[in-house]
């Protein structure tokens, strides 16, 4: 019985930590600069927004 609570903690951790270490909620505040980044480099916010925006990302 413990043996299958330790397999299922495994495959919990696995889940929720990416192999290269890297925690699925920090690649996602990732995946979001990288697309504010670019909306600001295509020229679809301006500055003021741009600051606004990466301050709530963090």
């Amino acid at each position: 019985m413990i043996f299958i609570w330790i397999l299922l903690g495994i495959g919990i951790y696995y889940l929720i930590i990416e192999k290269n270490g890297k925690n699925l909620i920090d690649t996602k505040k990732d995946d979001a600069k990288e697309a504010l980044d670019l909306r600001y480099v295509n020229g679809e916010i301006d500055d003021e927004t741009y600051e606004k925006m990466k301050k709530l990302i963090k």
